[in-house]
């Protein structure tokens, strides 16, 4: 897994919040572990429990990006320890992020039934893993990621009209035919080539800078893709950059049928469509007075991801409902 992929950063940010609950965390090194030997793979399992005592409660971090093989061996070593509790944290279900990988899901969700308590993504995401074999009665939903920062470190735009993108042109191809007249902020490495005149290609930017520059550009914060099957599991799991976005402050737009579609309703938090001109749409028929308001809104909401208390009350009432009979 790459240094700065969303993935690894994500899960590193969960490591951190619970060192500052006091919790130990049991380092994963993400390799290539089909060329362990048994003898190999068990120290290497040895060394990442070295401070499990029997009573304590871990919570396992899933996928560790390793193979799934590799990650039911952890386990299983895990519950060699009497008591142990294991708290599983689904952050990506990777038998759904392509749809050549369905042939994992079975396997994938017995993995998931050995956990004393799970942490999904949303509803929707729990619902389906039931359907296809899930038992674990306890569990509870994150809803959203955190995006700890500064707020002194944060600008307040009063710019509207201006849609910001996080996203390899590669992956979320629509961006390389953007031919509205509202301008797209790109956050990536690379650009399209051609670039499409009304898009301004920010570069990569780490979490800080971007969270930064989002809030300097202002506007609105678009979580999309090209549909299809990528927008099924949109319905499922929460898209990092929609932490990020709410963070710096932004209202966003996302498509119909994402899993945190009633929250963003609820908070007044940005517009849910069907389609990017719709979007456009909404955008322009938007007052000042009304983005004024939903940007305060927002911005209030923000303070939750700030301060990580999304990730820190899932960790905590995780704990309180595992250890409930």
């Amino acid at each position: 897994m790459a240094k700065n992929s969303t993935a690894r950063i994500a899960q590193n940010m969960v490591a951190q919040i619970g060192k500052e609950l006091d919790f130990n965390e049991m380092g994963i090194y993400c390799y290539r572990d089909s060329t362990d030997t048994p003898e190999q793979l068990s120290g290497r399992l040895d060394g990442i429990i070295a401070a499990l005592e029997a009573g304590d409660i871990v919570f396992f971090q899933s996928p560790s990006w390793n193979s799934l093989k590799f990650d039911q061996a952890l386990l299983s070593r895990i519950r060699l320890y009497p008591e142990v509790k294991v708290i599983t944290i689904i952050h990506d279900v990777r038998a759904l992020m392509f749809e050549t990988n369905r042939y994992l899901l079975e396997e994938t969700i017995a993995f998931y039934n050995r956990a004393d308590f799970l942490i999904v993504p949303s509803q929707n995401m729990y619902d389906f893993l039931c359907e296809h074999g899930l038992t674990v009665k306890k569990y509870l939903v994150q809803h959203l990621w955190d995006q700890p920062v500064d707020p002194l470190t944060l600008y307040d735009s009063p710019t509207q009209k201006v849609l910001n993108f996080a996203g390899d042109p590669q992956k979320f191809t629509f961006v390389n035919d953007w031919n509205y007249d509202l301008p797209l902020h790109l956050f990536a490495k690379d650009a399209p080539d051609p670039k499409p005149a009304n898009l301004i290609h920010e570069g990569w930017k780490n979490s800080q800078e971007l969270l930064t520059q989002l809030s300097k550009n202002g506007g609105f914060g678009l979580v999309w893709n090209d549909g299809g099957y990528t927008f099924e599991y949109t319905s499922k799991y929460i898209a990092f950059k929609l932490g990020t976005y709410l963070a710096a402050g932004l209202p966003v737009i996302v498509p119909k049928g994402i899993s945190n579609e009633e929250l963003i309703l609820k908070n007044n938090l940005g517009f849910v469509v069907e389609t990017i001109d719709e979007a456009i749409q909404k955008i322009a028929e938007q007052s000042p007075a009304d983005y004024a308001q939903m940007k305060a809104d927002t911005k209030k909401f923000a303070k939750l991801l700030q301060n990580g208390y999304f990730t820190r009350r899932s960790l905590t009432d995780a704990i309180y409902q595992v250890l409930q009979k």
